[in-house]
């Protein structure tokens, strides 16, 4: 799913007013790791090629010198990985702070959607890593229908939160 897509999720599905944390943490797992690509590409004095294909763009990916790239994608894609980081700052917040930290849930959330809409060739998630290597192939997101149907799914999300759920 693109980044946009997981933001507007993130406000969209979890409770409490909108907030920049739950953006934050909703495209974290994609932010850590193509923000460190472009990052080293720029130490580099590199650019990171334009791409006509989905196909070109993961065959740079797998070249030796960016492999990593898919090596971490597995654990920013974690649901294990990102339970280890939130368990205990869920229990600080909670029973320190007296308050619930939706935030949190926005990293597992991203994970979880990101699982159906991404296919074999295109950053599978490997939601289990370091435990498993297993892989769902999905419907890829950029495919139209599934593209169209997250937007008009997440407005009318938007509107029923906004609409219905009034205070």
């Amino acid at each position: 799913m693109d980044v946009m897509a997981h933001a507007l999720w993130s406000l969209a599905l979890l409770p409490g007013k909108p907030a920049i944390t739950k953006v934050a943490f909703g495209i974290a797992p994609d932010v850590l790791v193509f923000a460190t690509s472009l990052t080293i590409q720029a130490v580099k004095g590199k650019m990171q090629p334009g791409y006509k294909t989905r196909e070109q763009m993961m065959n740079w990916y797998h070249r030796d010198e960016n492999k990593w790239v898919l090596n971490l994608y597995k654990y920013t894609h974690s649901i294990l990985i990102w339970s280890a980081v939130i368990i205990p700052i869920f229990v600080y917040f909670y029973y320190f702070r007296n308050t619930t930290p939706w935030f949190l849930f926005a990293a597992p959330l991203h994970i979880l959607m990101d699982i159906p809409t991404h296919d074999k060739n295109s950053f599978p998630v490997q939601f289990l890593t370091p435990v498993s290597k297993f892989k769902f192939n999905g419907m890829h997101w950029s495919k139209p229908i599934v593209f169209v149907s997250n937007y008009i799914l997440i407005i009318i999300v938007i509107y029923i939160r906004m609409f219905w759920f009034k205070k």
